[in-house]
């Protein structure tokens, strides 16, 4: 499925800007072209046809005004028949004077008087005579005929009038070639350069297009490759450092920042609902191994507990000794399920159900050592002090207590015998800081990471007193969140084991405080 989507979004933009551009910007330029050209060549032909009929004008009252004189000159009339007699003459002298045309003399009627045209040339022109047409209507005409060999004649007829009356018809043969090549030229510099400037046009927009869209092209491939990543609730964030360092300073710079923007805080949705996710995991794993090591401390006193009372019962009390132990056994676990059930209790949240005070804690924690001191001494331990002055904490005073007889407790069962527990107290920026080490078997990384967990027991043999359910030090990292607080555990040098407590200052508390009160 990842595949198959993967090539119909490939399939997809296939066709994409820089394509869509280029075929675009080379349709908008042979268009011009084939429209210029087409303009260019009517141009060139509406010129090269005005300058003829200019000529054929000229050529037409000149034609006139020579045959009114020739008829003059030899004493004719301005007659038809006097035209007719003279066609040759005139022929054969308005050739010798022009030298470049070749024309005939007809009568009005349109018969053929006299010519000057090579033969070859009259057979050709014979059916090719609309304009002679046109001249025996009375109509002067002209006729352009463009050779498959490059050439461009004019066939040109005029009515002859003189003195009002027509006389006859001229007509003539001129050969305008180098006119239509001179056009021809001038056509193809047009175009050729056009062809450069268009060229030229083509690459700047094109350099210009490309600039534009290279980084759309950017964001494309970013966002194919975001959304292939969010399917796998990933985000690349070298993409994303990418786009933030375009050094571009214009709206398609600023929109790469932006879209970099957007999808970093995207990233850390996903990041933030995947830690959320772990968590909710981790929660509910927690709760089912929890209820799982209630469930199997509850049940080994209870069993044990069950067991002595069905055999003194089938006993019907004839063996003492049996009632003796098991009177001693139940007793001892009965003590030990109490404490559990009072452990458990514990870990409840009271911290809305006690009212908060400022706690001196150099005067508790003296207090608990002074109480802790004898079960030190019965396990060959002792307990040193070493407090700041005016360590003072916002919170609960009797669950502060319960901290630190736990932590003490646990350093007098677990320390080697004749071991000092040492218990430290100060100021550290705004914060007090405390400290209970004693000397023993060190933790693993692994054993520092979960001790805090409830029912977890680094080493049972460790203790030198049974029946711990493993709940004392979850009881006080729960209640040192009650107080703002953080608890943890290091080894130390001199294999020593260290638990610290870090509260928030009641001053800066008092601060704080002081400011909400402000605020509102």
């Amino acid at each position: 499925m990842y595949h198959k989507k993967s090539r119909e979004n490939r399939a997809r933009i296939r066709f994409g800007l820089r394509m869509q551009m280029t075929v675009g910007l080379i349709a908008v330029f042979l268009i011009s072209g084939i429209f210029l050209y087409w303009i260019s060549d009517r141009q060139l032909q509406k010129s090269r046809e005005d300058q003829i009929i200019r000529e054929l004008q000229t050529i037409r009252e000149n034609t006139e005004i020579y045959v009114r004189q020739l008829l003059i000159l030899n004493d004719a009339n301005n007659d038809e028949e006097s035209f007719d007699n003279l066609a040759e003459t005139v022929v054969q002298e308005m050739y010798g004077s022009s030298g470049r045309y070749e024309l005939a003399a007809y009568s009005k009627d349109g018969e053929l008087l006299a010519y000057n045209y090579r033969k070859n040339h009259s057979d050709n022109q014979e059916g090719e005579a609309a304009e002679l047409e046109e001249a025996i209507s009375g109509n002067t005409a002209f006729t352009l005929i463009y050779s498959e060999s490059g050439t461009l004649e004019v066939r040109f007829a005029m009515p002859v009038i003189v003195a009002d009356k027509n006389v006859g018809i001229i007509r003539y043969c001129m050969d305008y070639t180098e006119l239509w090549q001179q056009g021809e030229q001038m056509k193809g510099i047009i175009i050729r350069a056009a062809a450069a400037v268009f060229a030229a046009a083509f690459v700047l927009i094109f350099l210009l297009l490309n600039r534009i869209i290279k980084p759309v092209q950017r964001l494309t491939k970013v966002s194919r490759q975001m959304s292939l990543d969010l399917e796998q609730d990933q985000v690349n964030t070298e993409l994303l450092a990418g786009l933030v360092s375009s050094a571009r300073r214009d709206e398609m710079g600023e929109l790469s920042r932006h879209y970099s923007a957007m999808l970093g805080k995207v990233g850390q949705y996903i990041q933030k609902m995947q830690d959320d996710r772990d968590q909710i995991l981790k929660l509910l794993n927690s709760r089912q191994e929890f209820y799982n090591n209630v469930t199997h401390e509850l049940k080994t006193p209870l069993t044990t507990i069950q067991g002595y009372a069905q055999l003194i019962e089938a006993d019907q009390g004839n063996d003492e000794e049996l009632i003796e132990k098991g009177v001693g056994h139940i007793l001892h676990e009965s003590t030990r399920l109490h404490r559990m059930v009072i452990q458990l209790l514990e870990m409840a949240d009271r911290a809305e159900r006690e009212e908060k005070a400022q706690i001196d804690m150099g005067n508790l924690i003296r207090s608990v050592s002074e109480a802790m001191e004898i079960k030190a001494n019965r396990y060959g331990a002792y307990i040193r002090l070493k407090l700041e002055q005016n360590l003072y904490v916002w919170g609960q005073e009797e669950r502060l207590r319960q901290v630190f007889i736990n932590l003490i407790d646990n350093a007098v069962k677990y320390g080697e015998e004749g071991t000092e527990i040492r218990i430290l107290g100060g100021r550290r920026k705004g914060h007090v800081l405390f400290s209970v080490s004693n000397k023993g078997q060190q933790m693993s990384q692994e054993e520092l990471k979960h001790i805090f967990e409830p029912f977890y027991r680094a080493d049972k043999e460790a203790s030198r007193e049974q029946g711990s359910a493993g709940l004392g030090l979850s009881i006080c990292q729960k209640i040192m969140r009650e107080h703002k607080g953080v608890i943890w555990a290091e080894n130390r040098p001199e294999g020593r084991i260290g638990f610290f407590l870090l509260f928030p200052a009641f001053e800066e508390r008092r601060d704080a405080q002081i400011r909400e009160r402000r605020d509102i």
